[in-house]
């Protein structure tokens, strides 16, 4: 599968407006395994927010260096995943948020403009998720 790509036209910044379709359907899929609670879903989006303000406060004074610091947190959080997916852990049977949310990680470390895209693509997974009644 190809990296997740969120942009049309990287250079000004134009979203693929493909993106929101995919989205929708991933959403469907998350719905579909059953196995994830929309208060899950909720916990890492919140850290994910926690994040990004962070790092729109930093970038004020140095992007480059708040993205710098910001990147090993996408990684911390990847490694969170990987620690609730355990025998015992709650995404254990959640592999398919999983999947999704580590390739949104992935994609969102390249640039800060991937980052404030990837934001904006979880946050519709998320919306049409909660759309699908969970």
């Amino acid at each position: 599968m190809p990296a997740l790509e969120f942009f049309k036209d990287r250079e000004k910044g134009v979203l693929d407006p493909t993106l929101f379709e995919r989205a929708r359907k991933v959403a469907e899929e998350l719905v579909g395994e059953g196995e994830l609670r929309s208060s899950q879903f909720r916990n890492y989006f919140a850290e994910l927010r926690a994040l990004e303000n962070r790092f729109e406060r930093e970038r004020q004074e140095d992007e480059a260096l708040a993205f710098a610091r910001l990147v090993p947190q996408l990684e911390l959080l990847k490694a969170k995943l990987a620690y609730n997916t355990r025998a015992q852990g709650p995404l254990r049977n959640a592999k398919r948020f999983v999947a999704f949310l580590e390739e949104a990680l992935d994609a969102g470390k390249r640039s800060p403009k991937d980052f404030e895209a990837m934001m904006k693509y979880v946050e519709a997974v998320l919306a049409y998720f909660y759309a699908k009644g969970q």
